[in-house]
């Protein structure tokens, strides 16, 4: 039981929110969120409306002396990244996750805790469940696996939503307002093979303990990606026939673990020492614990061709991955870049997935074009889904004039107001909804979509003031 009696004036927020972390719902899997959230308004007797996706839009009419003030919606998602420890036994399809408490922090035992964006759901519930918060009509968006290319946004019917005032609380630090972001798009590959019989010692190099982190808001933190670092050593080795590859299972997660079966010819325990110190050297500030191991493996059946290997090597070598560009317009933020987040060799197939990022429509999709172009010079089947506009800066905005002046008053300081480097749904529901004026916030939160992912709990509870405080001047 995690005890947040110091900070009662909140009890709400965190009452949803742990009840939030009980249900299983990582991207993919929001089915019982979803049921979750439609009894919450079923019980409430608020209206709602819930497509066959899982999104839910709920509406909750306005306190007295604010039925003339304008609509505000309040917009998150369901779904959340599903990272767990190695050799954690937890189906995160199935379970919730363990909540821990650390001084100011919530954290969770061993996997991602899903503060992105349960504690954004859980703002949202707080106001619909009150009964002394003032507020104008009140609508709370809801939508799934936003993780994993956004397409609960992207697939949302947004004629039943009347507010053209929308606070997305889907960001991570208190005090920043940001008003504009990346467009994306995902671009996998597959290849087939014919197998051949597999004779000698197999070897599996692993590579594990890097940081990781999020594919947009970290790419430009020098992390180190597990299996571009996998393929870089296997790229020094002589007579090399792949087995097996298993690198990453989110698109927009920095890779953290990459294991490569293997059989090769010659000694090489000197290039491996030596590339494990390199890399120890390369990455000692970002990825202190990154550690690589080369062991002996049971393996009895077969491999790609030398031929084959060769070329899926040379592939995963050239594949781009990090910065890409950095921005002409906004010193220090990045304007493309691409994460290869999932890879995969098992048996006559080779699957990658990568997550591309850009400001600039034009360079998206050239960037697109080469990656597309890449995989298919190589043999293999490209395939683009899930693209997202960006969301462009709006000169003139009522809703950003009011939380600006909102937080000084409670603050004494100004806000910081930017745009990132990382998707976010304002962008598709900007398309959606004509005239929205939207920004986005949201509490100090740390190392997201990583097992180290933890929330501010005093951060948490100032912004929960800020926002009752924003429905009541807007």
């Amino acid at each position: 039981m995690i005890n947040l009696s110091d900070y009662t004036s909140a009890s709400s927020v965190f009452d949803f929110f742990l009840e939030l972390t009980r249900i299983p719902r990582p991207s993919g899997s929001c089915g019982a969120v979803a049921d979750y959230l439609e009894n919450f308004a079923k019980s409430r007797g608020l209206w709602y409306e819930r497509d066959s996706l899982g999104n839910l839009i709920i509406r909750k009419s306005a306190t007295a002396g604010y039925e003339s003030r304008p609509t505000v919606v309040f917009q998150a998602h369901t779904d959340m990244v599903a990272q767990k420890l190695p050799g954690l036994d937890i189906d995160m399809t199935k379970s919730g996750v363990t909540v821990l408490r650390d001084g100011d922090f919530l954290t969770a035992d061993g996997t991602t805790l899903g503060a992105d964006d349960g504690i954004g759901v859980a703002y949202a519930l707080a106001v619909l469940d009150s009964t002394d918060i003032p507020h104008p009509e009140f609508e709370a968006v809801f939508t799934v696996d936003e993780e994993t290319g956004l397409f609960g946004a992207s697939a949302l019917n947004a004629d039943s939503v009347r507010g053209r005032l929308l606070i997305n609380i889907d960001s991570d630090a208190e005090g920043i307002f940001t008003v504009g972001c990346a467009g994306g798009v995902r671009v996998t590959g597959k290849f087939d093979f014919d197998l051949e019989k597999c004779d000698g010692e197999a070897l599996e190099l692993e590579v594990s303990g890097a940081l990781g982190g999020h594919s947009g808001v970290d790419i430009d933190k020098g992390r180190a990606n597990a299996s571009k670092l996998a393929i870089e050593l296997i790229s020094r080795l002589e007579g090399v026939r792949l087995i097996e590859i298993a690198g990453g299972n989110m698109d927009n997660a920095i890779t953290r673990n990459c294991k490569v079966k293997f059989t090769c010819t010659g000694e090489i325990s000197d290039t491996v020492a030596a590339f494990y110190e390199e890399v120890k050297l390369r990455y000692s500030d970002t990825d202190p614990d990154i550690k690589l191991t080369v062991s002996p493996t049971s393996h009895e059946g077969c491999s790609l061709s030398l031929s084959d290997s060769k070329r899926v090597i040379s592939l995963l070598s050239q594949m781009p991955d990090g910065i890409i560009a950095m921005s002409e317009d906004i010193k220090g933020l990045v304007e493309t870049s691409l994460n290869l987040g999932m890879l995969s060799l098992s048996g006559e197939s080779l699957t990658l997935s990568s997550a591309l990022r850009s400001s600039k429509d034009k360079e998206k999709a050239a960037l697109t074009e080469r990656v597309s172009a890449l995989i298919e010079e190589f043999g293999g089947e490209a395939t683009q889904y899930g693209a997202y506009p960006a969301w462009e800066y709006r000169r003139d905005s009522h809703l950003r004039d009011c939380m600006c002046e909102v937080f000084r008053d409670m603050y004494g300081a100004d806000a910081t107001v930017l745009t990132i480097h990382a998707g976010l749904e304002c962008g598709i529901l900007s398309n959606k909804l004509e005239g929205l004026d939207c920004v986005s916030i949201g509490p100090d939160a740390y190392d997201i979509h990583t097992t180290e992912e933890r929330l501010s709990i005093s951060s948490t509870a100032r912004v929960w003031e800020f926002l009752k405080e924003v429905l009541k001047r807007i």
